[in-house]
């Protein structure tokens, strides 16, 4: 039997997970053009405006048809943010720090929120229901942005640490893995899926909720 939908969950937790997205694939634009990137599609990229971050399907559609079926897992995406490597000055370099960047940037997002949490005095019942819609919304850009992060800590294919991987692996070696690139990307898909990743991620959702409540 589904459960009951309760659509202010789903709109703060969707909303949570869009800052999340967006801000990521923003703040690689922003390192990129840092970085000397002057490419038309990355000054397009370079806001914290989501509309051009969103994907139809990824960032709206299959999130929301998750959360209104019910189901304890959520994933999604944000259009993929392609900088151009010819503009950097030392491309090995500056394609890992844009990369660092990017994941930092959703760690340092979660921590500013919970700093505003624990200023504003509110108490850990807030934070998951309750009439005032602001603490829950911080709480799920907290959660969101911890999710987001520790995902692209992983070597899922496309995602920066998998940028980093093959940016600093011999020539061989990330020829190999980016013709496997697709059967990697099914293998983690699925791992994820099945619960198999939990693991990675709880001990990073566990720190972040121990910070917000004290």
């Amino acid at each position: 039997m589904m459960r009951d939908i309760d659509p202010v969950h789903i709109i703060i937790t969707y909303l949570g997970l869009l800052v999340a997205l967006t801000m990521h694939e923003a703040v690689l634009a922003m390192a990129a053009r840092w970085r000397g990137d002057k490419s038309a599609d990355t000054a397009a990229r370079a806001t914290i405006n989501p509309i051009p971050h969103i994907d139809i399907f990824w960032t709206v559609i299959l999130p929301l048809l998750i959360l209104f079926s019910g189901s304890s897992f959520l994933i999604g995406g944000a259009k993929p943010m392609h900088f151009d490597t010819r503009y950097f000055k030392n491309i090995r370099r500056d394609i890992n720090i844009v990369s660092l960047m990017g994941i930092a940037s959703n760690f340092g997002i979660a921590l500013l929120c919970v700093m505003v949490v624990r200023l504003l005095g509110y108490p850990p019942s807030n934070l998951v229901s309750g009439d005032d819609p602001i603490p829950r919304i911080l709480y799920a850009i907290v959660m969101g942005n911890v999710f987001i992060g520790v995902f692209n800590v992983l070597p899922f294919p496309g995602r920066d640490c998998w940028r980093m991987i093959i940016n600093n692996a011999p020539y061989e070696i990330g020829q190999k893995l980016e013709a496997n690139a697709n059967v990697l990307s099914i293998v983690f898909l699925i791992l994820l899926l099945m619960g198999g990743l939990h693991f990675i991620f709880t001990p990073f959702l566990a720190v972040f909720n121990a910070l917000l409540v004290g």
